[in-house]
């Protein structure tokens, strides 16, 4: 070998010994720098920080995954969504079986479509309520109910009209409705009327909703109705929130004729996926005024007694739709010592547009 073969093999190795140490200082360098980015996200949760120190590392080795996945979270945890779906489509330009980038750009895809749905204004109500009843000379009650809703800034209104088929008579009963907004609060408002024999011919209510620390919530309420005499209801209720559950007592006290009739009913929710889906259970005692299905002869069963019990599930289908069913068994007393048992079965379907 010559002494010039012998310098240029020399002059190759620490050329080959430079670049190895200058990789591996730049892999360094950008370890280093990921290890920073992800102090500032976790730790710190100074986003805008850990931004500016993942790109410096993009900068000095653009094909590192890790940083561009944690850049894209960066992007999504400040609500740049385009700005994160550029960073996971950069990831899938060299890895296109990237798990992390395509779960994130579907994460993406989804928010979009949940925020889309949150914006919806208007929602439109189906729901058909039939009640049976265990004397085969009684003729099934028909309930059938179409209501509009629309959300506004300032809350939500909403119209509905009510058909009842009875065995003696059938009528139509229109409702206009409204949940303005307050501060930590709510209230509920509503105005019926009816010229058919089946329903109250004036029916109105107001309640004030507070929520309060710790998942609480209160309201009072009055109830107003007329038919051939005025009744007035006072109402009260306390809830709860534990966790997914949801529970709620509320009652009611009508003075008539010298007397004094209640009605007690409490509600449970149990809370799946989301607030559209729930199971629910119900029991109560005594006629309540917010009892659509019996509030057709609210008068006559004023001073009655009654126990009920129902049991229902709703559930949201295809993002923009929720379907919902209740059964209801009902043990009224008619006249003194006599009762009889009324099945409701209520199926209900919404449609967010």
């Amino acid at each position: 070998m010559t002494l010039l073969e012998m310098k240029t093999k020399i002059l190759l190795l620490l050329m080959l010994s430079c670049f190895s140490l200058s990789s591996f200082s730049q892999k360094v360098d950008v370890d280093e720098l990921l290890k920073q980015a992800i102090y500032q996200t976790n730790i710190k949760k100074n986003y805008p920080s850990a931004i500016s120190i993942a790109k410096k590392a993009l900068a000095i080795s653009p094909n590192y995954t890790d940083v561009r996945l944690l850049l894209a979270r960066l992007y999504k945890l400040t609500d740049e969504q385009e700005r994160a779906r550029a960073e996971y489509n950069q990831v899938l330009a060299y890895a296109p079986h990237n798990a992390d980038a395509l779960a994130g750009i579907k994460g993406i895809d989804d928010f979009e479509e949940e925020q889309k749905i949150a914006g919806l204004k208007n929602r439109v109500t189906l729901t058909y309520n039939p009640t049976f009843f265990d004397k085969d000379e009684k003729k099934t009650w028909n309930l059938l109910s179409a209501t509009y809703a629309r959300n506004e800034e300032f809350g939500t209104i909403v119209g509905r009209i009510n058909y009842l088929d009875r065995a003696y008579a059938s009528g139509y009963q229109f409702e206009v409705e409204a949940y303005p907004k307050h501060k930590s609060a709510y209230s509920y408002m509503n105005f019926a009327y009816s010229n058919s024999a089946v329903f109250q011919k004036y029916r109105a209510a107001y309640s004030y909703i507070r929520s309060f620390d710790k998942g609480w919530e209160g309201e009072l309420g009055i109830r107003y109705q007329y038919n051939t005499s005025s009744l007035f209801s006072y109402g009260a209720a306390v809830g709860k929130y534990f966790g997914n559950y949801w529970i709620n007592a509320k009652a009611f006290i009508t003075p008539s004729e010298g007397k004094i009739a209640q009605s007690y009913t409490l509600t449970s929710r149990y809370y799946l996926d989301t607030a559209d889906d729930y199971i629910t259970a119900i029991i109560g005692t005594g006629v309540s005024p917010d009892d659509r299905t019996r509030n057709s002869n609210f008068t006559e069963r004023l001073e009655s007694n009654a126990f009920r019990f129902s049991l229902g599930y709703q559930k949201l289908i295809w993002a923009r739709n929720t379907i919902g069913i209740l059964g209801t068994y009902n043990r009224q007393e008619y006249v003194a010592g006599t009762k009889e048992n009324e099945y409701d079965f209520a199926i209900s379907f919404q449609h967010r547009f």
